[in-house]
């Protein structure tokens, strides 16, 4: 049995009812440089972890870690896995404009 697929269907003869629609759009790959971003990962995380928790423990605690999981974040060692990166969306109703300011610093 085959999947059902979406399929979208443009019309380009047809103008955009709003003047302003693709003025100043840029692509994400024009914004974020995907190597520079995975490089100062490990960075961005050991600053929010520095700034929402109190120690190591405390992080290896709230994520179920291994306390040395919760050091290599901690120290910039390594960062998070996609899952943890998850969680901290979905608990903490800040940490969207915590990364956003950081990056935005680093920029």
């Amino acid at each position: 049995m085959s999947r059902p697929r979406l399929t979208l269907i443009v019309n380009n003869d047809i103008p955009c009812a709003d003047p302003s629609a693709g003025q100043g759009q840029r692509s994400w790959s024009n914004q974020f440089d995907p190597y520079a971003l995975k490089a100062s990962a490990p960075d961005l995380w050991s600053s929010y972890f520095r700034a929402r928790f109190n120690s190591p423990r405390e992080v290896a605690l709230f994520f179920d870690v291994s306390f040395q999981t919760a050091l290599n974040w901690w120290g910039a060692v390594t960062a998070p896995a996609s899952h943890i990166a998850l969680l901290v969306m979905l608990t903490d109703p800040g940490a969207p404009a915590f990364f956003g300011a950081e990056l935005e610093q680093a920029a």
